[in-house]
């Protein structure tokens, strides 16, 4: 057994992911413990690491990269599948200090490509895969350092062939990451994470969502997976497409959960539905899960209707907000949906997010477009007034990677405290609870008024054999007309559940405006967790619609 890493003598402890892991490690009890395992496509175990393997690797893989001329500031694109290599790696770059540039292989190779190129990194990591579409696409042409992760592409060398060196200091601060967006509303941005940001974080969300050591975690999101040890819980990593969620097999994914006794599941709403494909027997496995968060879009009450009767009755279903820049921002839990703000969010009023995560201040700011005058800074409304949601704490990013343009219009200081524009529309109420109702961006400009996306497209949801909705609007702002798509479940009544959508929007006062409902058989959705409808190349289908 190798020896534990030790602290490296500083005068205070440093501000670095990778010293808050090696510090899990030194006071473990138990460090040979399982902390990562992959499956493979039967469920069982392909590969574990152990929490005191994975500090290991991570401290010889930083050692190696610092030999090779990788140090602190340097940007170091990760295209490696979720495996425990991949954690060693993310977990030596925050050693470093070296900025790990990150982009959901989902958005497809064009946008990886452009992702890239702004990102300009110095080293390029990747699986054979991502290999030969850099050589096939002529991405990063100007990287000095090629590493492979597993498998064989010619010319290159396995990050395992990295030199023995001596460990690296652990580098204090700084930037850390650039993860960017998922480009669902414009181009993908890359968000600049510092040290502080990853930890305020994670920290935020075992706080949040009470996550206790010793759970387990089934990783089909990988970032949040990539927390998992960071929180004291056994990373379970499936066998599935992760740029796929919403067509991941629900029978392998259920056998997962019993096998390995998981307590925590992470999906998106397009992965929860496909579970709930299943027959109620096959589902039984959830019975077991201690807790369910769903993020990506906003989580239909129906869905949650479905999903909350086949878990156990002290098992809460959380839906956290945030975005790529700034999360978490808020929860909620289902119990306090179902029995409260669901009906609420039937009439038009907006979905509750919930109660502002740990450390975060929120504000909700007068509506406005494009960047701000700080010379005119806007008005912050009170409790019930609807305008742009704002937030500030420790894990909001605080610029864009050579973005000046995006800076100036989402990051901004408000009250003396840099804060981030959500680019969304919402609300607090009298409790305190924030409430969402659409991206600003989408809100459909009709000549009797605003109609907010994601709250009307609420009211449809609730109707049963409504799939997905998606709510555009076709013509010039301010006299656009509101088109309502909908995507129905398979086998209804195609009229009859048309017809009682649009009774729903008649009697519903915050959905007068919207006079046209039709059905659309796909509604597209985003490449990242398959559930966010892309409003944009909606609205491309019905510009020939009568104003």
């Amino acid at each position: 057994m190798a020896d534990r890493p030790e602290a490296v003598p500083t005068d205070s402890e440093p501000v670095n992911v990778a010293w808050q892991l090696a510090g899990i490690l030194r006071r473990s009890t138990q460090p040979a413990q399982p902390c990562i395992t992959r499956l493979d496509a039967t469920c069982r175990v392909a590969e574990s690491w152990s929490l005191e393997r994975l500090v290991e690797e991570s401290v010889r893989i930083a050692a190696g990269l610092r030999a090779r001329g990788i140090g602190p500031g340097d940007r170091v694109a990760v295209l490696v599948p979720p495996t425990p290599v991949f954690f060693a790696l993310v977990h030596a770059l925050f050693h470093l200090g070296a900025v790990m540039v990150l982009i959901d292989p989902g958005m497809g190779l064009k946008g990886l490509g452009r992702c890239l190129a702004q990102a300009d990194p110095r080293a390029f990591i990747g699986s054979p895969r991502a290999l030969l579409a850099r050589k096939l696409f002529g991405w990063c042409p100007g990287v000095s350092l090629v590493l492979r992760v597993g498998g064989f592409f010619p010319g290159t060398r396995d990050i395992s062939s990295l030199p023995r060196a001596a460990p690296p200091p652990y580098h204090s601060g700084g930037p850390a990451g650039i993860l960017f967006t998922s480009g669902s509303t414009g181009p993908a941005k890359g968000a600049l994470y510092t040290q502080g940001n990853f930890i305020a974080q994670y920290q935020a969300l075992g706080r949040m969502l009470r996550i206790e050591p010793g759970e387990v975690d089934l990783a089909t999101f990988p970032l949040f997976g990539l927390y998992a040890p960071l929180l004291g819980m056994r990373a379970v990593i499936p066998c599935m497409d992760f740029t796929r969620p919403g067509q991941a097999n629900p029978d392998r994914l259920l056998k997962a959960i019993a096998m390995h006794r998981v307590d925590n599941l992470f999906g998106s709403p397009a992965l929860l539905t496909r579970l709930l494909s299943q027959p109620n027997p096959a589902a039984s496995a959830l019975h077991n899960l201690r807790r369910v968060v769903s993020a990506g879009a906003p989580v239909p009450a129906p869905l949650l209707r479905r999903l909350a009767p086949l878990l156990a009755r002290e098992c809460q279903i959380h839906t956290p907000y945030g975005a790529t820049e700034a999360l978490p921002v808020a929860c909620i839990a289902s119990t306090e949906i179902l029995d409260g703000t669901a009906s609420d969010t039937a009439q038009g009023r907006g979905i509750c997010v919930g109660w502002p995560a740990p450390g975060i201040s929120l504000r909700i700011l007068s509506l406005r477009d494009g960047p701000l005058d700080p010379a005119d800074p806007p008005e912050i409304l009170p409790a019930g007034a609807v305008g742009e949601i704002a937030v500030s704490g420790p894990q909001v990013t605080l610029h864009y990677h050579q973005r000046p343009d995006m800076d100036a219009i989402h990051k901004i200081m408000v009250a003396g405290k840099p804060c981030h524009r959500m680019g969304d529309l919402g609300y607090t109420d009298a409790l305190g609870r924030l409430w969402f109702l659409g991206r600003k961006s989408q809100r459909v400009r009709t000549s009797t008024g605003d109609l907010p996306a994601d709250a009307i497209e609420a009211i449809a949801l609730e109707e049963p054999g409504v799939a997905r909705a998606g709510l555009v609007g076709v013509g010039p702002a301010p006299h656009q007309k509101a088109v309502l798509a909908v995507e129905l479940e398979k086998g209804v009544n195609r009229r009859r559940v048309l017809d009682a959508v649009r009774a729903r929007l008649k009697a519903c006062p915050a959905a007068q405006g919207v006079n046209t409902v039709v059905r659309h058989r796909h509604i597209p959705v985003d490449r990242r967790h398959n559930s966010k409808v892309q409003r944009e190349a909606l609205a491309a289908c019905y510009g020939r619609v009568a104003p």
